[in-house]
């Protein structure tokens, strides 16, 4: 039995020849319909702590930019290194191709998989250049007290 002989039968109701009908098993749709809402639940979880993220780094931005002080400077340090792990886990696949043991060389493929997520991390990174500056000099300060010290 064919899909549209399936459709034409006169028992299954009106539906057009090219609206396909799906017989479900037991519990088919409704699993179908659970793991569509985790799915949608989770993707709406991942949405709202970037969005959370982004608005705390630029609070702490601003702070920073405003009160240069070591526990500014680390906040921000943090608060960057959650956002860029969170973004890489979603948005990009790594992927190793080769490694014989008569050729050892491997290579390394990224792909991005969210494009959405990969433009929201280059735009906050954009947003807050002035900001990882000022961080990079308190980094390239830190590293000359320790030069120092040692």
């Amino acid at each position: 039995m064919r899909i549209r002989d399936a459709v034409a039968t006169p028992g299954l109701g009106k539906q057009s020849k090219n609206s396909p009908t799906v017989k479900s098993g037991a519990g088919t749709s409704s699993l179908f319909a659970a793991e569509l809402t985790n799915q949608q639940f989770d993707m709406t979880s991942y949405e709202q702590e970037v969005e959370n993220l982004r608005q705390e780094i630029g609070m702490v931005g601003d702070k920073l930019a405003d009160e240069p002080t070591l526990p500014n400077f680390k906040r921000f340090r943090d608060l960057l290194s959650q956002l860029a792990k969170r973004i890489s886990n979603e948005a990009y696949r790594l992927e190793k191709i080769g490694g014989t043991p008569q050729n050892p060389r491997t290579f390394e493929i990224i792909t991005v998989i969210n494009a959405e997520a990969d433009k929201l991390y280059n735009l906050i990174i954009k947003d807050n250049r002035d900001n990882m500056a000022i961080t990079a000099k308190v980094i390239g300060i830190k590293g000359l007290v320790v030069d120092l010290i040692t």
